[in-house]
C-alpha cells in the first residue's frame, strides 16, 4: 500500500477501513441507523469492555467522571451512577452545555433514564451546569471516558465523531475543573483499534494542536495501556478558535465572557486596596459582560 502524503489522508484512509468493518458490529441508532457521521454507535460486546473499565484502579478511585455522550458509553454512565459516582455529560455538540448527574439527587429507579441521552435532561434527572457553577462548587473530574470511531493502540484518536472531547477538555482545563493528568479511557470495538503497520502506514502521532492522547484504550477483549500519554495543559486559545465554534457552543461563549470579566476586574483594580476610578470599557469588554449576562439567563445568546 502506498503511504498517504499527509497525516489527514492517513486518518481518512484508516477510517475508511474501519468503517467497512464497524458496519458488521455496530448497533443501529433509533434515529440515525448506521450514519456514523451523526453519532458514535454502541457495538456488540460493549458490556465486556465496560466490565474492563470498571476494573481499572482509576475508575474505582474516581468520584467524578466526565463521560462523553456516545451510545457506546450508556452502560458506563449507568454503572457509574450505581457505584455512587457523579457523572458529567456534554449535550449533543455542546449546544446546551453540560449536564451533571448526581446519584444522590436521582431516584435509583431512574438511573437508566439518567444514563440515556434522551432521559438525562428530563425534569428531576440531570442538572444543567455552567462552567462557573462547576468551578464555584469545586467540581473536580478524576477520570474521563470517551467513545470514538477509530483509535490506535497508542491512544491516539484517529477519527473522533461528534463528542468534541478535545474542546471539552480545553474548557475544563481552562477552568481548572479537570487535572492535566486525569486518566482518559477510550472504549471501542476491536475493529476500531488499528495497527497502522498492518496497513502499511506510519504510526499516527498526537501532534495536532490540542490533541488529547488516551491513557487506556479498552475493547471487549483487552486493555491497551499507554505510557506517558500527552495531554495539553493549557485551555482555549480564542485567537485560534473557529468563529463558528464560538457562535454554536454556549460554554465557549461563557468562557470568553469569564475571561473578559476577569480582565476587567484586574484592569479596574478590584484586587487593590486603594479605590481606583474605573477606565471606560472597550467594546470587547462590554461584549464580554453582555455574554455573561445572557448566558446566566439560560444560554440564550
Amino acid at each position: 500500500m502506498v503511504n498517504p502524503t499527509s497525516p489527514d489522508e492517513c486518518r481518512k484512509l484508516i477510517w475508511a477501513r474501519v468503517y467497512q468493518q464497524l458496519l458488521h458490529y455496530a448497533v443501529p441508532d433509533s434515529r440515525n441507523n448506521l450514519d456514523f457521521m451523526s453519532f458514535t454507535p454502541d457495538f456488540r460486546g460493549s458490556s465486556s469492555a465496560i466490565d474492563r473499565v470498571i476494573g481499572l484502579p482509576c475508575y474505582k478511585s474516581a468520584e467524578v467522571l466526565l463521560i462523553t455522550p456516545d451510545n457506546s458509553l450508556e452502560q458506563l454512565r449507568l454503572r457509574a451512577l450505581k457505584d455512587g459516582k457523579k457523572v458529567l455529560v456534554a449535550t449533543y455538540r455542546l449546544r446546551r452545555g453540560f449536564v451533571l448527574l448526581h446519584p444522590g439527587k436521582i431516584s435509583a429507579d431512574k438511573y437508566e433514564m439518567a444514563a440515556c441521552l434522551d432521559g438525562m435532561e428530563k425534569p428531576g434527572i440531570g442538572q444543567t451546569v455552567t462552567l462557573m457553577q462547576m468551578r464555584n462548587e469545586s467540581l473536580e473530574i478524576d477520570m474521563c471516558a470517551i467513545g470514538g470511531l477509530a483509535f490506535n493502540a497508542q491512544g491516539v484518536t484517529i477519527w473522533e465523531g461528534h463528542s468534541l472531547f478535545e474542546v471539552q477538555w480545553a474548557m475544563l482545563r481552562d477552568m481548572k475543573i479537570v487535572h492535566p493528568n486525569a486518566p482518559v479511557i477510550a472504549v471501542a470495538h476491536a475493529c476500531q483499534v488499528v495497527d497502522e503497520a498492518e496497513l502499511g502506514l506510519e504510526s499516527v502521532k498526537p501532534d495536532e494542536s490540542g490533541e488529547v492522547q488516551c491513557d487506556y484504550v479498552v475493547t471487549p477483549e483487552r486493555v491497551f495501556e499507554v505510557e506517558g500519554a500527552i495531554k495539553p495543559a493549557e485551555g482555549i486559545d480564542f485567537a485560534k478558535l473557529d468563529p463558528k465554534a464560538l457562535n454554536n457552543i454556549p460554554p465557549l461563549q461563557e468562557l470568553k465572557g469569564i475571561r473578559m470579566m476577569e480582565q476587567i476586574m484586574q484592569k479596574e483594580g478590584f484586587t487593590q486596596k486603594e479605590e481606583k476610578k474605573p477606565e471606560p470599557r472597550s467594546a470587547e469588554e462590554q461584549m464580554g459582560i453582555s455574554m455573561v449576562e445572557k448566558l446566566m439567563k439560560g444560554y440564550k445568546v
